[in-house]
């Protein structure tokens, strides 16, 4: 049977009930890896004779903090970690559950508890907050037969003056638009229905997103 992950344990500690649930995850499996290996390679390999750590003991830690840093996004000491692995190395066993929960411990204070400082940017995301470019425009269909209507025609001048400024695989917004239509009869017996469509609106273009902190925008 599985032995139970250092997050259980890590989870007692009173301020972890305000972290988040993924990061206290992370924290849990940081310290299992770290600890886990600490026991796979051996005490004598991690620690000198006069009690210090090697190289390789720091390099175990810098990697597995570097990947938790990555993972929540912020930065995260690694003295600290050393000085809880130097102690649990002391004796002359290690105590595999007491590291976990050490150095659960302490990812969580260093890194749950502590809000990502991320960049401030302008991203498509974060919405349009103006436009560079605004015009009213006003169109009139001229004289035509029936089986038309005033959407059809509003569909067909925005189409027009899309492709008139080139803006068809551009962000746009068209807002505002009103429509109305003129009718007659013509013909020698008043036969003939003819329809005038007109359509009115304002056409955008060229967005000004909004601006915020975002992990969108990558880490200060």
């Amino acid at each position: 049977m599985k032995t139970p992950s250092f997050l259980v344990v890590a989870a007692t500690i009173l301020y972890c009930q305000e972290a988040d649930a993924q990061c206290l995850k992370e924290a849990g499996d940081f310290a299992e890896r770290i600890c886990g290996q600490v026991k796979q390679i051996g005490k004598s390999t991690l620690i000198t004779g006069k009690g210090d750590l090697t190289a390789e003991a720091k390099g175990l830690i810098a990697r597995a903090i570097g990947q938790l840093g990555g993972q929540v996004g912020v930065d995260v000491q690694t003295k600290d970690f050393e000085n809880v692995l130097q102690e649990q190395l002391g004796p002359e066993l290690v105590n595999v559950r007491e590291c976990g929960a050490k150095m659960a411990q302490l990812a969580i204070g260093q890194v749950c508890s502590k809000a990502p400082s991320w960049k401030t940017c302008a991203n498509q995301a974060f919405g349009v907050d103006r436009w560079e470019n605004e015009e009213k425009l006003n169109g009139t269909s001229g004289w035509r037969g029936g089986g038309f209507n005033q959407g059809a025609y509003c569909t067909e001048f925005i189409n027009s003056v899309v492709a008139g400024r080139k803006l068809g695989d551009r962000p746009h917004d068209v807002v505002g638009m009103t429509s109305s239509e003129e009718n007659r009869r013509t013909g020698t017996f008043k036969e003939r229905a003819e329809y005038n469509y007109h359509c009115s609106l304002t056409l955008r273009w060229n967005p000004v997103y909004k601006q915020k902190a975002d992990p969108i925008c990558g880490r200060e």
